[in-house]
């Protein structure tokens, strides 16, 4: 949609200033941004997914920008979201490699950095090296899932999940590193590795029945939604990526870049809900009985990557084992 007016809250792309276009943000409570025919905000790009983000309107006229689990990422001025992000006026949006200005003329004006602007302005302090168990677990077939609901149920089911996760994760003593889209993150520091597995599963288990549950409480839902999850313990280096006087603690390592990695393995079919790394593996006892080994190319690594998956049957069974 190509409006000529100045609406009073707008997205307008900025990378094409030979064919303006804006799309007013009006008498809608979201708004989606994606590649296909559909959206709202139509940017049919190849580094765009086909449900990429998207923008929801709070009851006091303020904006949130969601990331849903895009392949390349949404930005807000330069950094990455991982959250649900409120915009301001001023604000510039990447989606991929698109980048477009959000204006809200009721709020104050903000001039748009660059991105080597933004990049040299960024504090990078990583503060110490901590051994960490990363959970990392997601929504199977959520993409899918998005397209039959519709964003506004989207962003409904997102808040409730996310909610809940993020207690559960709280209550078994982890910490929420990020959301992105239809997945989390957690992490168990500190040198009690073994302690840390067992909440990290705990965990696993307390989302899969929560998640398995939602139809109970949501009835548009098309499918019992299920989750699949991986885990993995080593070192990783814990710091502080703030920006603007801003702080935002995160890890960062190989041991998180194959705990995602690992959880894309995960199959319901394949009776592999929970994938857990090798390392993870080497602190169990009776491995044998409940997790098959696998072996597994992961992007970015040279040689095939050896695992271990079971069920959450399997898993439940496992723990059950560990009390008695």
């Amino acid at each position: 949609m190509t409006d000529q007016t100045t609406p009073s809250t707008s997205i307008k792309l900025l990378d094409n200033p030979d064919n303006e276009k804006i799309w007013p943000l009006s008498n809608k409570k979201t708004y989606s941004l994606g590649r296909v025919q559909g959206n709202d905000i139509d940017l049919p790009y190849s580094w765009v997914s086909r449900k990429h983000a998207m923008i929801q309107v709070e009851e006091n006229g303020s904006h949130v920008l969601i990331d849903l689990g895009s392949s390349n990422g949404t930005f807000r001025n330069g950094k990455r979201i991982y959250t649900p992000t409120s915009l301001q006026n001023g604000d510039c949006i990447g989606i991929g490699n698109t980048r477009l200005l959000f204006e809200q003329n009721t709020a104050p004006n903000r001039q748009i950095a660059s991105p080597a602007d933004e990049l040299d302005e960024r504090t990078v302090a990583f503060i110490q090296k901590e051994t960490v168990t990363i959970l990392i677990c997601d929504i199977h077939d959520f993409t899918k899932l998005s397209e039959i609901i519709g964003d506004q149920r989207v962003s409904q089911l997102l808040q409730l999940w996310t909610g809940k996760v993020g207690r559960t994760v709280s209550k078994l003593d982890g910490i929420v590193d990020k959301f992105i889209g239809d997945a989390v993150m957690a992490l168990w520091a500190g040198p009690n590795i073994q302690e840390n597995i067992h909440k990290a599963f705990m965990t696993a288990l307390a989302i899969d029945l929560f998640t398995s549950r939602l139809n109970q409480k949501i009835p548009y839902l098309p499918w019992q939604l299920e989750v699949g999850a991986a885990l993995n313990t080593g070192e990783a280096m814990m710091g502080n990526l703030g920006q603007d006087g801003r702080q935002n603690y995160t890890v960062v390592g190989d041991v998180v870049n194959v705990a995602f990695r690992l959880e894309g393995m995960t199959s319901k079919q394949n009776e592999l809900d929970l994938v857990i790394g090798k390392e993870v593996a080497e602190h169990l006892t009776n491995l044998e009985s409940y997790f098959s080994k696998q072996s597994f190319e992961l992007k970015g690594k040279t040689a095939p990557v050896e695992a271990y998956g079971c069920s959450f049957t399997k898993l439940k069974e496992y723990l059950t084992e560990q009390v008695e």
